[in-house]
């Protein structure tokens, strides 16, 4: 009898093994992917984020978040962009949010997508799962609940999560709106990054990262504080450095074009995966140019870079975008730094590629800005809205398509697209 009893739990074991997959699994996703991310999608996450950019925040003082059913989903959007979920969207009601988002999930016989749907409340404090689903498999809200709370238990152990936790004080839903009430901290903001950075980027890479960031440094105190220098000076020998490293062609490279564009853009490798600093910033050195013009420098590497960790799309979405903010209140539309960016995207997919090895050769036997990028310094620069709208507006339009299409012609023909 005893076996028997056995035998009997090892089949309802074996049989919830192969029930519950089938449960939780769909064939179609209960969110369909956005559509493609939109240059005034990414404008407005942007400008959302410069309204609270916690650098501006008065330490200690309560600040809120107001959102609508419309602006949330927007943003979360930009995650799915960020992040590739499939799709994820939200409901508002008074006092309660309901969360969909979809997963795909790997080749397997019981379905494609692991949709999953959340109810959650508000309550004084805090939130709380009323209810989830996974698929066609609901659990119950006081389990998922009591999960979610040891889970946040056990991460308070985490110093960066306990302080971004003790800082949002408050979330509330109301009917097509929510709102978050937050305390910022200065120290705040630096410990968000470095625990970013720990959680994002993997040991092996970050030890790459750090050692393009070291050689760089070497060859930085060859100049002067100050002096203006032009990026083939350093990309040249940096690449050269990752010939003489026997590892994958194409982690090199990322890791190479991350260390150029974090020291363009201000930020200390060593103080970002290393250090205990109260900020990760470090002034530059020296400045570099490209074709004698310093942004077209910034404007390549960092499109470079944001290509070879996140996605060209993005990158060229975050060029065009700069450009129009500049049309209208900044130095003017330029054709030059758009074309700039989108050499830094070719870059960045190139040197990430199957064609890895090479650009990696090419960087490093490059004797002349030109064999990093072509001379765009011909094509129209500075202009006003107005300017723009009458030359060649609208973006996207025929007058503005045939520049662009300049652009990627002489890009095509570049050395480094070959």
């Amino acid at each position: 009898m005893k076996r028997f009893i056995i035998w009997c739990a090892l089949f309802t074991m074996l049989a919830g093994l192969t029930v519950l997959p089938w449960l939780m699994l769909d064939d179609a996703p209960a969110i369909e992917p956005p559509a493609e991310f939109r240059r005034t999608d990414l404008a407005w996450v942007r400008s959302l984020f410069q309204k609270h950019d916690p650098r501006r925040q008065t330490p200690d003082v309560i600040q809120s978040i107001q959102l609508d059913e419309a602006e949330l989903n927007r943003l979360l959007n930009y995650a799915v962009e960020l992040r590739q979920v499939s799709g994820i969207a939200a409901e508002l009601t008074p006092g309660l949010a309901s969360l969909t988002a979809t997963m795909a999930v790997p080749r397997n016989p019981f379905g494609r997508y692991l949709n999953l749907t959340a109810d959650v409340a508000d309550v004084p404090g805090g939130i709380r799962i009323r209810s989830l689903r996974l698929g066609s498999l609901p659990l119950p809200g006081a389990l998922a609940d009591g999960i979610a709370r040891l889970t946040h238990r056990w991460l308070r152990r985490d110093e960066t999560y306990a302080s971004l936790a003790d800082a949002f004080s408050q979330v509330n839903f109301d009917e097509n709106q929510a709102t978050l009430d937050y305390r910022w901290h200065p120290f705040l903001l630096t410990q968000i990054e470095r625990k970013s950075a720990e959680l994002l980027i993997a040991p092996e890479d970050q030890a790459r990262m750090l050692a393009y960031a070291e050689q760089l440094d070497i060859l930085l105190k060859r100049y002067p504080h100050g002096r203006t220098v032009p990026l083939l000076e350093l990309a040249a020998p940096l690449f050269g450095f990752a010939l003489t490293i026997d590892g994958d062609e194409a982690e090199e490279n990322r890791a190479a074009l991350t260390a150029l564009a974090a020291y363009l853009s201000g930020i200390s490798l060593p103080k970002l995966l290393e250090g205990d600093s109260a900020s990760i910033r470090r002034a530059p050195r020296v400045l570099l140019s490209l074709h004698g013009r310093r942004d077209f420098a910034e404007h390549f590497v960092i499109s470079a870079a944001i290509t070879v960790n996140g996605g060209s799309r993005l990158a060229n979405a975050i060029g065009l975008i700069k450009e129009e903010e500049d049309a209208s209140k900044g130095s003017g539309f330029s054709f030059t730094d758009l074309a700039a960016n989108r050499a830094g995207v070719m870059l960045g997919e190139n040197a990430t590629g199957e064609a890895a090895a090479r650009i990696q050769q090419r960087l490093a036997d490059a004797r002349s800005d030109a064999d990093l990028v072509p001379d765009f310094r011909d094509l129209p620069e500075f202009m006003s809205q107005a300017e723009f709208d009458r030359r060649f507006g609208p973006i996207g339009g025929p007058r503005y398509q045939k520049v662009i299409d300049r652009i990627d012609a002489r890009l095509d023909a570049h050395p480094l697209a070959q």
